[in-house]
C-alpha cells in the first residue's frame, strides 16, 4: 500500500466523505515565502490564485509533490491509494499558468529523472468524475490527465509524453527534437474515451530517446504499439534526462470545472507488464466518484 505523507503545517484535511485531521510537519519559512508570493502576485493580479503552501505526497515509495491552488477541493484521499483533482476557473497550480492561461490540479515526481535509452513503465487507475464538461467540449483540445514532462532548465516544452481526454476522446501522444511536417508531436490513438463513472487501468512502456518505442494498453488491451523518438534527445548532447512523470488535470483555463481521480500509481524501471492483467484493486470511495 502506498503510503501518504504531508510536508507542511499543521491542518485538517477534508476528505470525502469524512475528515481526517492530519497532524502535518512544519515549514514556516516555506509558507512564510509563499505567503509573501501569493500576496505580490494577488496585488498585481487579482485574478490570480496562488498556491500558498509546500504539499508533499509519497506514492509508490517515491517522493511526489501537489501542484495545485491552496483550496480543499484542489486535491484530495478520499480512500486508501486514491487521489482526488478538481479544477475550476483560475485554478493556477503553478505561477506560470495564469500567463498561459492554463490551469492545474497535479502530483509531480519529485525522484528520479530518466534518460535515454532506458524504458520507463507506468501502472496506474482513473476515472472520470460527474464534472466532466472541459473534457467534451471539442473547443478545448488541452485536458492532459498524466504525462512524462521533459527536464528544462529555462524554458518550458510540452510533455513528451501525454493521455488526454479532449472532445470526448482519449489521446495519446508523444515530443521529441524530431520534426514531422514542421511539428514535434506524433498522436499515436484517439478513439472515444471510456466510460466516465467507471474504473479504466492503464499500462505504458516507453523507450526513450531518438530510437525510442512506446506500449499502452488500456482495460487489458494493447492500444498504441509504435517505433517512435520520446523525449528532447539533443539536449546537452544527449546527456540530460529526458522524463519525469505527473498525474493529474492539467489543462485550458475554461470556465467549468472538472474532477478526475487517479489511483495505485506506480513508475520507474522496474517491468510492470503484470499489471496489464492484473491491475491493482481500486475500491470506490464511500461517497462514490463525485
Amino acid at each position: 500500500m502506498q503510503a501518504f505523507k504531508w510536508v507542511s503545517r499543521v491542518a485538517a484535511l477534508a476528505v470525502r466523505p469524512f475528515a481526517v485531521a492530519l497532524v502535518l510537519t512544519a515549514a514556516l519559512l516555506n509558507d512564510a515565502v509563499m505567503g509573501s508570493l501569493a500576496e505580490l502576485f494577488a496585488k498585481s493580479d487579482p485574478e490570480l490564485t496562488l498556491a500558498a503552501t509546500t504539499t508533499e505526497v509519497t506514492v509508490d515509495s517515491q517522493l511526489m509533490r501537489v501542484s495545485a491552488v491552496d483550496k480543499d477541493y484542489a486535491f484530495s484521499m478520499p480512500g486508501p491509494d486514491i487521489y482526488r483533482f478538481e479544477v475550476l476557473k483560475n485554478d493556477f497550480g503553478w505561477s506560470g499558468d495564469a500567463k498561459a492561461d492554463n490551469r492545474r490540479s497535479e502530483l509531480v515526481s519529485e525522484g528520479d529523472r530518466y534518460f535515454s535509452g532506458e524504458t520507463l513503465w507506468s501502472s496506474f487507475s482513473f476515472v472520470v468524475g460527474p464534472e466532466h464538461i472541459p473534457f467534451d467540449d471539442g473547443g478545448n483540445d488541452h485536458n492532459t490527465i498524466t504525462q512524462w514532462h521533459s527536464v528544462d532548465t529555462d524554458v518550458g516544452r510540452s510533455p513528451v509524453f501525454a493521455i488526454q481526454l479532449n472532445a470526448g476522446d482519449l489521446v495519446v501522444t508523444t515530443r521529441s527534437d524530431k520534426k514531422d511536417s514542421g511539428r514535434r508531436s506524433q498522436v499515436h490513438y484517439s478513439e472515444p474515451r471510456p466510460t466516465d463513472g467507471k474504473v479504466h487501468n492503464v499500462v505504458v512502456s516507453g523507450l526513450l530517446g531518438k530510437e525510442g518505442h512506446l506500449d499502452m494498453w488500456l482495460d487489458g488491451t494493447q492500444i498504441v504499439n509504435a517505433d517512435t523518438p520520446i523525449g528532447y534527445y539533443n539536449d546537452d548532447d544527449g546527456e540530460r534526462a529526458l522524463a519525469y512523470p505527473h498525474w493529474g488535470i492539467y489543462q485550458d483555463n475554461v470556465d467549468d470545472p472538472a474532477v478526475l481521480y487517479h489511483s495505485n500509481m506506480e513508475w520507474g524501471l522496474t517491468e510492470l507488464s503484470p499489471r496489464v492483467q492484473r491491475p491493482l484493486e481500486v475500491v470506490e470511495p464511500p461517497g462514490g466518484w463525485v
